[in-house]
């Protein structure tokens, strides 16, 4: 990429100038945007928190205007760019301008409301260590970190081989996914694991008592109850085969394991292939019929709009003014899907829908695993 930035410039002062003023650009719009400190270690811009996508294109434009203009210099293709004699400053002045620019487009990237939160200091909670045993698109497993990531709970993520499961030998009786071993305390099922978190993280606990989901007959836990267990008994099984619903949605679901867990390329290419059909065959002709569904589109889009009318109603949230656990259910479901054709043709059908969607990621913010990963 320094090619075409060479190439733009006739003289080294000139680039200088242009990287000067490139670097004061970037300084500029990376902290002149106010931001406001949130709960839980939230880092939100406070004006819109929803912009940042307009920046990250701006910014992308404004590197591109600014430092490589092949177009305007003539250049055709990148070559081979040799730096002697009296290039040689110029390469020195090339190279900061391409990090100029990556800090630009990036650091705007990261700086948005789901990319901010800061764990919570693993010394401030009564336990010391958190793994996730996981695979990474289970709509299971991401309700569990939808919960760890909106309270800010800093964990590990183990990605399970779907085929030989050997990184869960120390599982005798159990062989599913999600686990969650909190020091050395092994917990299963996400909806039990999720419990367990808002039993014994300290936020969590707050965030129960504030809701009224405390008293254990109260209307607010009921309501919460009721939810959670259509999560699990109806919604999960109604995203399924939307995942799966073409043989060429089928393998795209698995793309995430080519870079996800510490697989070789034999493990990889069995496990995208074998996973994608069985589970394409599992969604058509065993989902479908246990579930009643005939169009896996309407099926969902109808359970949305359920959600959002019936669950949600005039407030912002199944729990009101603040997210409860079905909320993070239904929403760490949707977030597994958010690179897929399902999340937006959902999004584009179901606006009110969207709109809770944009809520709750505001609300809990990007991933407080420790591979700075995000979710």
């Amino acid at each position: 990429r320094a090619t075409p930035v060479a190439s733009c410039f006739r003289n080294t002062r000139t680039m200088r100038n242009a990287v000067f003023a490139l670097c004061r650009r970037a300084t500029r719009q990376v902290f002149s945007a106010p931001c406001s400190a949130g709960s839980r270690g939230v880092l939100a811009p406070s004006a819109n928190a929803f912009a940042h996508h307009g920046q990250i294109l701006l910014a992308r434009q404004f590197a591109v205007s600014a430092v490589s203009s092949p177009r305007a210099a003539g250049v055709t293709a990148f070559g081979s760019f040799r730096v002697t004699g009296s290039f040689r400053s110029m390469g020195v002045v090339t190279a900061t301008a391409a990090i100029a620019t990556s800090v630009v487009a990036t650091t705007l990237a990261t700086t948005t409301t789901a990319e901010t939160k800061a764990a919570v200091p693993i010394d401030s909670l009564p336990f010391k260590k958190v793994t996730l045993y996981q695979y990474d698109v289970c709509p299971f497993c991401n309700k569990v970190k939808a919960m760890l990531d909106f309270h800010g709970v800093p964990y590990d993520v183990v990605e399970v081989n779907p085929l030989t499961k050997s990184e869960m030998k120390f599982s005798k009786e159990y062989s599913k996914v999600p686990v969650l071993v909190v020091d050395e305390t092994q917990i299963n099922n996400s909806s039990e694991i999720m419990r367990w978190l808002e039993l014994n993280v300290p936020s969590a606990q707050s965030l129960k008592k504030k809701n009224g989901t405390a008293k254990q007959n109260s209307k607010a836990s009921e309501k919460e109850l009721k939810w959670m267990s259509w999560v699990d008994d109806r919604f999960v099984h109604v995203v399924t085969p939307n995942i799966y619903r073409t043989w060429t949605e089928a393998f795209a679901s698995f793309d995430y394991i080519t870079n996800r867990g510490n697989f070789n390329f034999f493990e990889r290419q069995a496990v995208k292939l074998s996973g994608a059909v069985s589970m394409y065959l599992i969604s058509q002709n065993v989902l479908k019929k246990r579930h009643g569904i005939v169009d896996e589109r309407a099926e969902l889009y109808k359970d949305l709009n359920q959600w959002t009318d019936a669950a949600v109603g005039t407030s912002a949230f199944c729990g009101g003014a603040a997210p409860n656990l079905a909320d993070l259910a239904v929403f760490g479901v949707l977030r597994a899907v958010k690179t897929f054709q399902t999340f937006e043709d959902a999004m584009a059908e179901c606006p009110d829908a969207k709109r809770w969607y944009k809520r709750m990621e505001h609300e809990v913010g990007g991933a407080s695993r420790s591979d700075g990963v995000e979710n």
